[in-house]
């Protein structure tokens, strides 16, 4: 996926929402699902990520990693003074991460909301490593040919210099956006310039250069609509306040008045699309109103009134904003196809759906060649569990093809897996009996599929047992003599059992 903006949803017991977004030759992606308590995988992304943030929509901190840092490790973004831990992200792959049994990303029943990025165009991931030089050092290299506006970044080590900060070109050397403990944000500057493909260090021993310490981090270079760091000044003393300056319908953006005492509120459209006004902070808080009120189509984002952390009367703010396209919106968390008898029966569900107008079943015999079989409605827009099932009728002998086309409402179109079903209703079968009426001796023809041994009894009308008797049967067809002279003149039932315990039964009629 490298020409075209594209949206999945894929798989798991998870609820889970996911865009891929490939805007002026960046990609990231961003989604929700809901946790379930054991380690599970996340996948549909359609590129291998480098670094990935998480956040609940409970109180549990967000938690940042990047595919520098040792395997199985993740950073708490909300804590100060915290070194690296695991069992959250515990891997990054080729087409999606893998999350662990930590509260912080994986909590049974807690919606979660994340982010990925992968390095290209306007976006870089990379690590580097503290020396203590002091001031002006060039701490990166990023690839934009200009220089980047925004970092984010985190060190390895259990103390201040290992916090997490998010540093843009617009905010004068504060720290925007995470706060340690909830507390103010720090007075050190992490970063003092933006150079030429990179950036530089501040002081020997601020979060991003002490001797020593492993960084890792994300650098961002403002790209029209597509990525932009930059300021608002609200300039009334109350209401709700439009940010307008992004001119675009934002898919992530982060505001903050960078003050003592301010945290950083965030806001992703797969959280928006779940909960029309809720907006997170970094730390162990839930979701919440009162933050990042809504996007504004082809404008921005409004903060609401009231919130001082990112609508402060007459106060300069700091906002970082990234934009993307249109969506497939739904997560399906399994298919399968079961035959029965001669017919199929499909059976699917979906984690979350936006926008979802249907779904196409389509079959085929040779697995390349897809009809129609027939629609089934979608729910249109949902965040927990929906089941769908489908019955193909009277299929028939032969391998069956099976594929779901998901339609949303503006045209849009996702297909996911090719099933396959092989249908041979070769049975153990009673054929013939043979004569019928008898006064004594009767053959029972039958079909065996595979041999092996059988049971045949006469039973009585009321079901009482009259013989018993083991038959080594061979493949294909078969024949049994036995005799039903010493029965008085009535019906009775010939019963034979095959090697699987099905049963196939035939009304014999006996003669004086």
């Amino acid at each position: 996926m490298t020409c075209k903006v594209i949206k999945h949803f894929v798989s798991l017991m998870f609820v889970m929402t996911l865009v891929n977004l490939n805007i002026q030759a960046q990609t990231y992606a961003f989604g929700n699902y809901t946790g379930k308590g054991t380690a599970k995988s996340i996948t549909g992304l359609g590129f291998s990520p480098e670094a990935i943030i998480i956040k609940s929509n409970g109180a549990h901190e967000a938690v940042f990693t990047t595919s520098y840092m040792p395997a199985g490790k993740t950073k708490q973004l909300g804590t100060g003074s915290v070194a690296l831990i695991t069992g959250e992200v515990t891997s990054l792959d080729s087409d999606g991460f893998t999350i662990g049994t930590g509260n912080r990303t994986n909590n049974n029943g807690t919606q979660y909301n994340w982010i990925a990025f992968n390095s290209s165009g306007n976006i870089h991931v990379d690590s580097t490593n503290g020396n203590g030089s002091g001031s002006g050092r060039t701490m990166a290299k990023c690839g934009f040919g200009s220089n980047p506006e925004a970092v984010l970044m985190v060190g390895d080590a259990a103390a201040p210099h290992g916090d997490a900060f998010f540093s843009g070109a617009s905010h004068a050397g504060n720290i925007g956006f995470f706060t340690k403990d909830g507390s103010s944000a720090s007075s050190a500057s992490p970063i003092n310039g933006y150079t030429n493909n990179g950036f530089t260090c501040g002081s020997a021993g601020t979060s991003a250069n002490q001797n020593g310490t492993n960084y890792y981090y994300i650098a961002f270079n403002s790209s029209g609509t597509a990525i932009k760091e930059s300021t608002y000044y609200v300039n009334q003393g109350s209401g709700d306040w439009a940010v307008t300056g992004f001119g675009a319908t934002p898919d992530f953006a982060l505001a903050q008045y960078p003050a003592s005492g301010r945290e950083g509120w965030f806001r992703l459209a797969s959280q928006a699309a779940n909960a029309t006004d809720h907006s997170s902070r970094f730390t162990a808080n839930a979701a919440a109103t009162g933050g990042i009120k809504s996007f504004d189509a082809g404008a921005g984002f409004t903060v609401t009134n009231g919130n001082t952390q990112i609508n402060n009367a007459w106060q300069t703010h700091s906002y970082f904003a990234m934009s993307g396209g249109t969506s497939l919106p739904v997560q399906m968390t399994s298919f399968e196809a079961v035959k029965q008898g001669d017919n199929v029966n499909l059976s699917w569900q979906t984690a979350s759906e936006i926008n979802s107008s249907h779904f196409d079943v389509l079959h085929s015999t040779d697995a390349v060649h897809f009809e129609s079989l027939g629609r089934v409605d979608a729910m249109g827009n949902k965040n927990t569990w929906t089941n769908y099932d489908f019955v193909h009728e009277n299929a028939g002998n032969g391998v069956h093809y099976y594929q779901l086309s998901q339609f949303d409402n503006d045209g849009k179109n996702e297909k996911f897996k090719i099933l396959a079903v092989n249908i041979n209703n070769a049975v153990n079968i009673i054929t013939q009996l043979f004569p019928n009426p008898s006064s004594n001796n009767v053959t029972l023809y039958y079909n065996s599929v595979a041999g092996g041994t059988y049971k045949v009894n006469i039973t009585n009308i009321n079901g009482d047992a009259l013989y018993f008797a083991h038959i080594p049967s061979m493949a294909g067809e078969n024949k049994f003599r036995m005799t039903v002279e010493p029965y008085d003149a009535g019906t009775y039932f010939i019963n034979l059992t095959d090697p699987n315990g099905t049963v196939s039964s035939v009304k014999v009629i006996k003669n004086n």
